[in-house]
């Protein structure tokens, strides 16, 4: 599992570092066989960055899921581009979360990854014996 995150102000980087697994930059990504998780942010009100849209351009196939930082004072707009990049590319949205998110949230979204893909390699370890 590789996490790839967007960050302007590090707080995106410091969530997606405090997951525990390993991280790169969306501009500094290069291809693996590794899932991906994306930690990314709201910009503009509830707008995906042009980063992120590239990326996801070339590599949302390889995306199980997502969270995003946002500004709670947006309102209903907190986190949009997560909503959005759920609509647009079909990710999952896991979690929304402010600034680099508290202890919990980093815990959620954690614990959702290891969920996710202990599932998949016990598809793929009964595939296989089938």
């Amino acid at each position: 599992m590789l996490v790839v995150f967007d960050s302007l102000t590090g707080q995106t980087k410091r969530f997606a570092n405090n997951l525990g697994f390993n991280t790169v930059h969306v501009k500094l990504y290069e291809e693996t066989d590794d899932d991906i998780f994306l930690v990314t942010r709201s910009i503009n009100f509830g707008q995906i960055p042009e980063t992120t849209k590239d990326f996801l351009e070339n590599y949302k196939h390889k995306v199980i899921g997502c969270a995003v930082s946002g500004n709670m004072n947006w309102g209903a707009n907190f986190g949009m581009a997560g909503v959005k990049i759920e609509n647009i590319y079909k990710i999952p949205l896991v979690k929304k979360f402010e600034g680099s998110g508290f202890k919990s949230d980093v815990e959620f979204v954690k614990n959702w990854i290891l969920e996710k893909t202990k599932k998949e390699d016990k598809w793929v370890w009964i595939k296989e014996k089938i």
